[in-house]
């Protein structure tokens, strides 16, 4: 449930009849699997449903996780060793004119700080990245943010803390309301922290199947006593090429 402290969140995805958000497992978005050809153009729909999110919400912010642009094993950009104090590079990192000129942040999350190209998304006006890290990345990783001006949260030993960033981002950031672009994993992590308020999917024509391809959302099985998350339809529109839209809050 969306609280004073933390923004509401906006989940919108694209999934298979049977939960799969990609072809096979590994892919990244920049990864094209033949088989999507096979699927009439889902592009106009995604854009109607994010001007929808738009129109009604006004988002200041778009997360994804690292899974999503850089796959899971992935050769690392290697980056000058850093010698000096961690103490500083532990701290939040928020430029003051970074944060006055953005409108929208790119939020990514990164516990381990894998994504080291630098990428800052200010080729659209008023955006730009920021990234949540862990406090186990690595010194060079935080010491090359800081060199670039790319802005970070830290937050979590091993993970990024999702609940405090969004805490932090809703204080620090004035960020009201942000949608969710997650991998499995990113999307599986904020359902079971309760961080998720509302569900845009859209239901592709076609059935995946497999045993490690990413689902919608990707997590450890409910423990004893864990309820799952109820949801309330709030409306359904059959689209153009056999796509379905659902539209859902989270209860």
């Amino acid at each position: 449930m969306t609280t004073p402290q933390r923004p509401r969140v906006i989940l919108q995805m694209a999934a298979s009849l049977d939960g799969r958000i990609a072809f096979g497992p590994g892919l990244t978005m920049f990864d094209q699997h033949p088989a999507a050809k096979l699927l009439p153009d889902q592009g106009p729909l995604w854009k109607e449903v994010r001007d929808a999110i738009d129109a009604e919400w006004h988002p200041q912010a778009t997360m994804m996780g690292s899974r999503t642009v850089l796959r899971e094993g992935a050769e690392l950009k290697e980056l000058p060793a850093y010698a000096d104090s961690r103490d500083t590079l532990l701290q939040d990192f928020l430029p003051d004119d970074v944060v006055q000129a953005t409108r929208h942040w790119a939020v990514l999350v990164d516990g381990r700080g894998r994504c080291r190209s630098g990428y800052k998304a200010t080729e659209t006006l008023g955006w730009h990245v920021l990234h949540l890290v862990s406090r186990s990345a690595p010194s060079e990783h935080l010491a090359f943010l800081r060199e670039k001006r790319i802005p970070y949260l830290v937050g979590g030993e091993r993970h990024a803390d999702l609940a405090g960033a969004l805490a932090k981002m809703a204080g620090q950031l004035g960020v009201k309301s942000m949608v969710l672009w997650g991998g499995g994993t990113l999307n599986g992590a904020m359902l079971r922290q309760r961080l998720v308020d509302e569900i845009h999917l859209i239901v592709q024509p076609v059935a995946i199947g497999g045993r490690t391809t990413p689902t919608l959302f990707d997590c450890d099985d409910l423990r004893e006593g864990e309820s799952p998350a109820l949801v309330r339809l709030i409306s359904a529109r059959p689209a153009a090429g056999g796509y379905l839209w659902l539209h859902y809050t989270v209860q």
